[in-house]
């Protein structure tokens, strides 16, 4: 009995060992993060001691591909190379021959798998190290069909050219089509499109999606989806948001309930690019120098006068090295990096003045003394506080390391926060701390400025101003932007099902646990107040309320709740 018991384990081990197959069909690889320069696919058996190896052919920009004219049985395990060994049989174990590509070759793989393989589907790594993790997923659907909810954007390249660069503008046309939607405005039609260039945009999410972010250059000054007339604006693919595109769309929300000066708009549209359907993308307001965008005097490249050079200036804290930047190290030690947009090229006074004022900010901002007053005198706190806010209720992990915006009046004494851009980092952390703390990719300068009890005021301040007057109807303001997108984000996700949800709601209500639980921990830290709490019925004269609730006898300036007449309402005392 016990010898039958051996037998049949040894019997189920040698299944376990051999269970995989190699299916009849084609499959692909997805080299976005990879980047191998060639793809090779392995796979063997190690009680059988074979092993072959596959080149897969390129078959666009990222994907890779092969096809098995009948199934193989029996294998073990397979991985994806880009190793240079030849194609063929090898007479070795698969578990020596890919440890020889790993440790004797020192070529890169992903990790070994026997998940199984899905027929007309694509491999996709993790990330782009060795031995990355992966998973198999559905190719996107090119039949996909645009919803007939939302505005259709129309672009056709100049003989159906391919977008390649985020850097060069290539030639193209476009027209939006209304769909017969309330409010909507029609632009062009299909026998009259109208002239435009456009070219990719972004970092991450140029390199490694396939659901691409652009940039647009009108021929001419529109009102897109009833936004303000410009030549420029972006398309956000939000392919990273994997809380239905609401990490962006409920960040700038807050950032305009907060009373940022300028917060670019966005509406959501479909796109059909060359004819194709290419998804729900965000049509939204690039941060440029414009009257009704960041409403600064406008700095001529290469101004050497030394009153122009003071502004307007729009610079980035970058997370990414950019060959139009200014560096310096911060007080920290970690590496500052300041990406100039506007003006973008730079005479020797301009760099100079620049980098000066970034040194004097990062000295006034890391004083030991911080009852000092003396990085107000350059940087607005009344902006950082707002804009600080906005980061801290979205658990933004990088707000202060990338796509972090300054900007700065021509003549003007100080540096001001915002406009916010990217939340793409947000709710990405389980834990209940400020940004600044253990942060994942780093925070430059807000850690220290935090340590000065007069911002903290002003944190406190604008928060519970924020909490009694912006916050109870933000759930109003999400369901609402769901309602919106829902029936579209059906059309996207059969696009581009690696991205997108086919469960909206579910997705959306993930995003309200993370955003109430946020507030929550915020209101235990900074407090709370309501104009509901103000319950003095004096008629006359005027009484004054601080923001956390108590009698103001004098008020000398700030933000108060007046009551008279039995009516409380918010002012502001110069």
């Amino acid at each position: 009995m016990r010898q039958l018991i051996a037998f049949t384990a040894v019997i189920l081990a040698f299944l376990t060992a051999n269970a995989l197959t190699i299916p009849q069909g084609t499959f692909y690889f997805d080299n976005s993060k990879t980047q191998y320069s060639h793809v090779k696919f392995v796979y063997g058996s190690d009680t059988k001691a074979e092993t072959y190896v596959v080149s897969m052919q390129k078959s666009d920009a990222s994907r890779w591909k092969v096809t098995f004219d009948k199934a193989v049985n029996n294998m073990y395990r397979y991985t994806f190379a880009n190793t240079t060994l030849p194609d063929g049989k090898i007479n070795d174990t698969f578990s020596n021959v890919k440890d020889n590509i790993s440790n004797s070759r020192i070529e890169k793989r992903t990790a070994t798998t026997d998940k199984t393989i899905l027929v007309n589907g694509i491999f996709v790594p993790e990330s782009s190290d060795n031995w990355a993790q992966g998973s198999w997923q559905p190719l996107s659907d090119s039949n996909a069909a645009y919803s007939e909810t939302l505005p259709v954007l129309f672009i056709n390249t100049q003989n159906g050219a391919a977008i390649t660069s985020k850097e060069t503008y290539i030639n193209a046309t476009y027209y939006l089509d209304a769909i017969g939607i309330d409010g909507i405005e029609p632009i062009g039609n299909i026998e009259q499109q109208l002239d435009m260039e456009i070219r990719g945009r972004g970092n991450y999410t140029w390199r490694d999606f396939e659901k691409k972010p652009y940039r647009l250059k009108l021929g001419k000054k529109q009102s897109l989806l009833g936004m303000n007339k410009s030549r420029h604006f972006v398309l956000l693919a939000d392919a990273d948001d994997n809380f239905a595109h609401l990490r962006n769309s409920v960040g700038f929300e807050l950032s305009r309930r907060l009373g940022l000066k300028y917060t670019p708009d966005q509406q959501p549209v479909e796109v059909v690019l060359n004819g194709n359907y290419i998804g729900l993308y965000m049509l939204t307001e690039n941060i440029r120098v414009a009257k009704d965008r960041v409403n600064i005097v406008e700095q001529a490249d290469y101004c050497t006068h030394p009153d122009s050079i003071t502004g307007g200036w729009i610079i980035e804290i970058d997370n990414y090295d950019e060959a139009e930047q200014v560096r310096i190290t911060e007080s920290n030690g970690e590496m500052l990096r300041f990406t100039y947009k506007s003006p973008e090229l730079l005479s020797d006074a301009q760099r100079n003045y620049l980098t000066s004022q970034v040194k004097a900010i990062d000295r006034a901002v890391y004083i030991s003394d911080k009852s000092s007053t003396e990085w107000e005198n350059i940087v607005d706190i009344d902006s950082l506080a707002r804009f600080y806010i906005v980061q801290e209720i979205m658990d933004n992990a990088e707000s202060f390391h990338g796509s972090c915006y300054i900007h700065k009046d021509f003549m003007a004494d100080r540096w001001i926060f915002g406009p916010v851009w990217d939340f793409g980092n947000s709710y990405r952390r389980n834990w209940h701390e400020f940004i600044y703390q253990n942060p994942p990719f780093g925070q430059n300068w807000i850690g220290e400025m935090a340590k000065f009890p007069r911002f903290q005021a002003k944190v406190v301040e604008v928060w519970q101003e924020f909490r009694a007057y912006q916050c109870a109807t933000l759930h109003d303001y999400v369901e609402s932007f769901i309602s919106t997108i829902e029936t579209a984000s059906v059309h996207d996700y059969k696009r581009w099902p690696q991205y997108g949800t086919n469960n909206i709601h579910s997705v959306k209500n993930s995003f309200l646990d993370r955003l109430d639980n946020r507030l929550d921990w915020l209101v235990r830290q900074w407090g709370e107040t309501s104009i509901d709490q103000i319950t003095d019925t004096t008629d006359s004269p005027a009484i004054y309320y601080n923001l956390q609730g108590h009698r103001v006898d004098n008020p000398t300036g700030g933000i108060y709740i007046k009551v008279q007449n039995n009516r409380a309402t918010k002012v502001f005392i110069r």
